[in-house]
């Protein structure tokens, strides 16, 4: 952010932030149909989401990201990398800065960072993430522009990085995939709460002794109790005297339906995120996303990965200089197995266009010396028309003179 942008940007502290241009707090959650309470940590236990979410967060934050600049046609990386991508964060790792930025904007839709260091010429070097339940946003009428409280103090517009991941035109806030999914979870939820009250509780009868008889109370009891004593959890044969029947109850497709309400949760939860529903444990279908692991993971980071990496790296590459911008390297979650790199690699190197020390260094190998950066190219490779490249050049040299020839001697006379 420029001097001139901070300077114009005055804090107005008589600013009141009602509930209406603040963002709710999602922590109190929101009661549903189901009858289950749903906010991001309740939400969190449901596996779906859990596994949404760590899939998404963990795949963005073990990728390396860098910065580069555009120099010509030709992207350059820039080394040493700014302070701000080689850790955004004095407080936090890498991996954990990107988890956190991942995870708030896949349970919130928003992902606030607090600028608190920057260079001479007012760059941002460093900055922390913020729980979104800290940050207030509101709408300043006359500016046009958003304005931010962090734990009910005004905090400058350009000292607040906001990442956005679901937005709609005119709003200053992103949407929360968790309210706007908080039927679907609430009813997950509520399926896992009567599955463990159905196993834990035993709500059902394993079976039922029947008689003719009229028994009280005290009878029934007794008859119970005798019951369980002699041939619970035990194989003897059952004597019954008196009319009484043993029965089994079994469950009933209708009463078991819960299992196959929290399949097809687990398949909406995931449609939600975006992530194929075989990376989170659910192969009861097939899958569309490719036939080897090496297409499924291709479709991974093309349909899944790629918009939320664009969303953080534009975020990034605001902050930096003019002409530099952030990249995050997917060459890792592309890679296929052993034979198909060797085969791409042998392909590259015939081409042309890859040497030796490029191929070790995508192998994660040291160099084997200056000799490992030539390049190569079959004899038989040649611009369209022109010569063999491993012929000579039969066109005279205009600055050379022309040699005189030489005289025939007599032993090449033919008599």
């Amino acid at each position: 952010m420029s001097i001139l942008s901070r300077l114009f940007d005055v804090p107005d502290e008589a600013r009141a932030f009602t509930r209406s241009d603040a963002i709710p707090k999602n922590s109190e959650g929101y009661w549903t149909e189901a009858g289950e309470h749903v906010n991001d940590q309740t939400a969190l236990r449901l596996a779906a989401v859990y596994a949404c979410v760590r899939l998404l967060a963990d795949s963005v934050a073990s990728l390396p990201f860098d910065a580069y600049r555009k120099k010509g046609t030709v992207r350059e990386e820039i080394s040493p990398p700014p302070s701000l991508i080689k850790k955004p964060s004095a407080q936090l790792e890498n991996f954990e800065y990107i988890f956190q930025t991942v995870s708030s904007l896949a349970l919130r839709g928003n992902s606030f960072h607090l600028i608190n260091k920057r260079d001479a010429f007012e760059y941002p070097i460093e900055m922390e993430p913020v729980h979104p339940d800290c940050v207030r946003v509101g709408y300043d009428e006359s500016t046009g522009r958003p304005t931010y409280a962090i734990d009910g103090t005004h905090v400058p517009r350009a000292d607040i990085v906001h990442i956005r991941r679901f937005s709609l035109p005119g709003s200053v806030v992103g949407l929360s995939p968790i309210q706007q999914a908080q039927v679907g979870i609430g009813l997950g939820l509520a399926a896992e709460k009567f599955g463990a009250r159905w196993f834990g509780q035993s709500a059902t009868p394993s079976s039922v002794l029947e008689t003719d008889q009229n028994l009280d109370e005290t009878q029934a009891k007794r008859l119970q109790k005798s019951w369980i004593s002699s041939h619970g959890g035990k194989r003897h044969p059952a004597v019954l005297s008196g009319g009484v029947k043993w029965k089994a109850i079994e469950v009933t497709p209708e009463e078991s339906q819960f299992l196959e309400t929290r399949a097809f949760q687990r398949g909406e939860i995931a449609m939600l995120f975006g992530v194929p529903p075989h990376m989170i444990g659910d192969t009861e279908k097939s899958t569309s996303w490719g036939s080897g692991i090496e297409q499924q993971s291709i479709g991974f980071v093309t349909y899944t990965l790629r918009p939320w990496l664009t969303c953080i790296e534009s975020a990034m590459s605001a902050l930096l200089p003019r002409g530099q911008f952030v990249k995050f390297n997917v060459s890792a979650l592309l890679r296929g197995d052993t034979p198909a790199r060797y085969e791409a690699y042998n392909t590259g190197r015939l081409g042309g266009w890859l040497s030796v020390n490029e191929i070790r260094a995508l192998e994660d190998l040291p160099p084997i010396g200056p000799e490992g950066d030539t390049y190569i190219q079959p004899l038989n490779m040649a611009p369209l028309g022109s010569e063999d490249p491993g012929t000579q050049d039969p066109t005279p040299d205009p600055a050379k003179p022309d040699e005189p020839e030489e005289e025939p001697s007599d032993d090449d006379i033919q008599p």
